[in-house]
């Protein structure tokens, strides 16, 4: 930790102290009950009695509407969510999108996003050359989002070993039973100036006797996001249309049937002008993102006996992601340099899917036991999931001046192909966890949980895939998995408490890092391909959470350090010897996963929360906030720092909410510099064509934000935000970590300048 983010570190920590010790003399009432988390035990839990970190986000909030992955980040620190832009790559076929979500330094497919209990497909990458992110999903159709920060394997298996990102829709029965309505309805529309979007959303939800019924729509278009600088973003314009419907019936009293259904499309056509060259005139594109789930659940609640919750899913899912380009370019033809060069125009066409589609069920029972005296909360159940993934691309060259077409050949590749072979991922695991008393005042809780977990990946060898693996074989993979946990909770009083936490992790590797593959043995400078590793290991993590929190009238907090050990840290396509040595067709660079032996992460985070009015009661409705997060991660093995590790973040927030229905806040958010970096990194991917790129790195910046919302009548309300208001150019840390510094359009990467968001609601 540096200096200056120790010393930030102990001024929140103590201020907090001081704010609670003040607080325990004071005559206010307690302050109402925090937060319900699901996500952090599977169990309906305040935030404050769980032994875990985890934030919950409402995704209506009028000071922070979220509109995407990257608004879910804009307030919490430790997460980030990496943006990928189009053109980026050796091999630019990516559109603009977010490739992934970061907790504490982990991001890619070890962080587990799931909705409604339903995980989400996968981010698939072929180094920088190739990418599809995580955009699957539509936050509008959501109540709220739980960002659980550290490994949760033994909830959740395989790709939670990260974090779990779980979006939450609501249940029509309660939330009219919440509202103490029979019907509701609204409509909402929002303009987002950064890039010129405009969202529409209605949702209704109605209850006739047994029957209740809700549904959300929403149709969101935009544009790139423009940067601040000279250098114009890539043209790129989306669409997406999302839907969710839940009907519910309750036959009898504590007994819930329902059935949730839900569609995403999102629709992107992007140019990419920052390609032109003088040979290579232009590429276009067009992807088209589908996601359809449906979910049949049944609830049982009892206030007495054995089985106090039972809770049964089973879940239907497919996705598909499909990417078309045309690019135009002339190509040399006839004896190399130094012969004189003739080039002859050509068009190629490249069509490529990627698709998940599965079943998963799950039954889990909360119980009440008396066991040795003493009460306790019992959790178990059993999941289960069965996906069928699918990665197909063909490729078509035509010749540009009379449109004849040509081949299927393009740097050695002959297409149609498959870059990973069909894939069948079966997930089944038994799980037990359980909640109880150390002491008779139940000042100490302890948990304790235990997941059994059988991950198997089946691959089908079919002459598509043979077509680049040139007689090698694909690997599949089959292991058993145990990762128990251990957490205490120490309640010091009813506002204040302790927490302590153990977890064992474990991340399977997936499809594309046993198999994927990628060939160039035809054009120079580097001649490589990628080859499966049959010896790769499960990756496996050792965490643990220890910290405290408090909810007193006069302070909120949370002070929390972590620390996390790795072993078997799964790189994927890590070349096997120096990729700038010479190289040829019978001598290509070989890419392989494989595994790192040690790695760690570790790091702290504070937040803290005074409601103003406590201490001064003319500034009733006033707050002061505070975030801070830092945290430094290695490759312990070859004494080298993890670029995915965030750089660290303070947010500090000042708002006031008016009893008669407006408020405002003012937020700086600090990104620091980041000062650990592995240079060597960027030249894994280089492909050796001079000069030798060296990592760009931006600087530190202090962005300053205001919101404010006003209820214009009872059933009207406007909120709006101005965003970046001394308009800063900067960059985020995760957008360019494999960026050179000599790019002449380093300002294409950079983030929108002074921006604004207006949104109007009416609800009846």
């Amino acid at each position: 930790m540096t200096s200056s983010a120790r010393r930030l570190l102990t001024s929140l920590t103590g201020f907090a102290l001081v704010a609670s010790l003040r607080a325990q003399n004071a005559s206010d009432p307690v302050v109402a009950l925090d937060e319900i988390t699901v996500s952090a035990t599977r169990i309906a839990q305040a935030v404050s009695d769980v032994p875990a970190s985890v934030s919950v986000i409402r995704l209506n909030d009028l000071f922070n509407p979220v509109g995407s992955l990257r608004d879910l980040a804009r307030a919490e620190p430790g997460v980030s969510v990496p943006a990928a832009f189009g053109a980026t790559g050796n091999a630019p076929r990516n559109f603009p999108s977010a490739r992934s979500f970061n907790i504490r330094g982990l991001d890619g497919n070890r962080v587990l996003i799931q909705i409604d209990g339903v995980r989400q497909p996968e981010q698939f990458t072929f180094g920088n050359a190739q990418l599809i992110g995580r955009d699957y999903f539509e936050p509008s159709l959501y109540r709220t989002a739980e960002i659980l920060r550290g490994s949760a394997s033994a909830l959740y298996g395989s790709d939670a070993v990260g974090g779990v990102l779980s979006f939450i829709s609501p249940a029509p029965s309660a939330l009219l039973t919440e509202l103490k309505r029979d019907q509701l309805g609204g409509v909402s529309s929002s303009y987002a100036s950064a890039t010129r979007e405009w969202t529409h959303t209605g949702s209704g939800a109605i209850r006739s006797g047994a029957v209740a019924a809700l549904a959300t729509v929403t149709h969101r278009t935009g544009h790139e996001a423009e940067p601040n600088g000279s250098y114009p973003a890539d043209p790129s314009s989306f669409t997406i249309d999302a839907g969710l419907f839940r009907v519910d019936y309750m036959p009898g009293t504590g007994r819930t049937l329902f059935l949730t259904g839900e569609t995403f499309t999102k629709t992107t056509e992007a140019s990419f002008p920052s390609l032109i060259t003088a040979t290579f005139t232009g590429q276009t594109g067009r992807q088209r993102i589908t996601r359809d789930r449906g979910t049949l659940g049944y609830d049982v609640v009892n206030t007495t006996g054995y089985f106090r919750n039972v809770q049964a899913r089973l879940s239907w899912q497919g996705s598909k992601v499909r990417e078309i380009y045309e690019t135009r370019q002339s190509i040399p033809v006839g004896p190399p340099p130094p012969a004189p060069q003739t080039f002859v125009p050509r068009r190629r066409l490249r069509d490529s899917d990627f698709r998940n589609r599965g079943w998963s069920g799950s039954v889990q029972v909360e119980s009440a036991a008396q066991l040795d005296g003493k009460a306790h909360r019992i959790l178990w159940g059993v999941d289960s999931s069965q996906t069928k993934q699918t990665r197909h691309e063909d490729f078509s060259q035509f010749d540009g001046t009379t449109g004849a077409f040509l081949n299927k050949v393009f740097v050695g590749e002959n297409f149609p192909l498959k870059r990973i072979p069909d894939g069948k991922v079966g997930r089944y695991a038994v799980f037990a966890q359980d909640e109880f008393p150390l002491d008779i005042a139940q000042h100490l809780v302890g948990t304790w949980g235990l997941r059994l977990d059988r991950y198997r990946l089946d691959v089908t060898d079919d002459a598509l895939y043979q077509n680049l693996a040139k007689g090698t074989a694909p690997v599949g993979f089959s292991q058993w998995a145990v990762a128990p946990k251990l957490g205490l909770l120490w309640r010091v009083s009813a506002q204040e408490s302790f927490f302590a936490r153990y977890h064992r992790g474990f991340r399977n590797p997936t499809n594309e890092d046993l198999n994927g593959s990628i060939v160039n043995l035809t054009t120079p400078p580097v001649f490589y391909r990628t080859k499966p590793n049959p010896a790769l290991k499960a990756e496996t993590s050792d965490s643990f959470d220890f910290g405290m929190r408090a909810r007193r009238p006069g302070a909120t907090y949370v002070v929390s350090v972590f620390y996390n050990a790795y072993e078997n840290f799964i790189e994927t396509f890590s070349p096997t010897r120096n990729p700038q040595l010479p190289s040829s067709p019978i001598d290509p660079v070989v890419y392989q996963s494989k595994n790192i032996r040690r790695a760690r992460i570790h790091g702290a985070e504070a937040t803290i929360e005074l409601p103003l009015g406590h201490y001064e009661k003319s500034l009733a409705g006033a707050t002061w906030s505070n975030s801070l997060a830092w945290s430094r991660g290695d490759n312990v093995t070859d004494g080298k720092p993890l670029n995915s590790i965030e750089p660290p973040k303070w947010v500090s927030a000042l708002g006031y909410a008016a009893k008669d229905g407006w408020g405002l806040r003012f937020t700086a958010t600090t990104h620091a510099r980041q000062r650990r970096v592995d240079s060597g990194a960027i030249l894994a991917l280089w492909d050796g064509r001079p000069p030798t790129p060296a990592q760009f790195v931006p600087g530190g910046v202090t962005l300053l934000d205001f919101a404010s919302y006003v209820n214009v009548t009872k059933n009207v309300r406007l909120s709006a935000g101005l965003y970046n208001l001394t308009d800063r150019r900067y960059w985020f840390w995760q957008d360019v970590r494999e960026l050179d510094r000599g790019r002449a359009d380093l300002q294409r990467f950079a983030q929108p300048g002074l921006n604004a968001r207006v949104t109007l609601t009416l609800s009846f």
